[in-house]
């Protein structure tokens, strides 16, 4: 009988900080000021904030369906490198930890010949790769497998 009173006792000691911990939920919502929409609000929720140089940007004129869905996360880490403006080398795990020319990331060897071979990257005058129109527009749709 006694252990029924102190569950009953327990029970509504609970009912009552749920109910205090309700009252200051909903007071709390009270006092946030309203939000109104209009139309610039939409605008500036659209708008997203790149800090990529402007010719490192998708133009928006490729043509064609992408070659591949989702990246990889290190073929995404290869493409984000060269959107910033980095040439890219593909080198084997030993060298890539060596220090690496001004401007320049290395990458694994598999990732950039990937990268080269779907046209997200294209070689450059010298023994790098830079990225192509159509690897910045893979940056943008292409989902990214972790």
């Amino acid at each position: 009988m006694e252990l029924v009173i102190a569950l009953i006792v327990l029970l509504t000691v609970l009912a009552g900080f749920g109910a205090y911990l309700l009252t200051r939920r909903k007071a709390r919502s009270m006092a946030a000021p309203a939000t109104v929409l209009d139309s610039s609000a939409e605008e500036d929720s659209t708008y997203r904030v790149s800090y990529v140089p402007p010719e490192f940007q998708w133009s928006g004129h490729v043509s064609g369906t992408l070659p591949i869905k989702i990246l990889t996360y290190k073929q995404y880490e290869c493409l984000e490198d060269a959107r910033y403006g980095f040439r890219i080398l593909g080198l084997a795990p030993s060298e890539r930890k060596l220090p690496q020319p001004h401007k320049t990331r290395a990458h694994g060897i598999k990732t950039v010949a990937s990268l080269a071979r779907h046209g997200f990257l294209d070689g450059d005058d010298e023994v790098g790769y830079v990225i192509t129109d159509h690897g910045l527009n893979a940056l943008e749709v292409c989902s990214v497998r972790y």
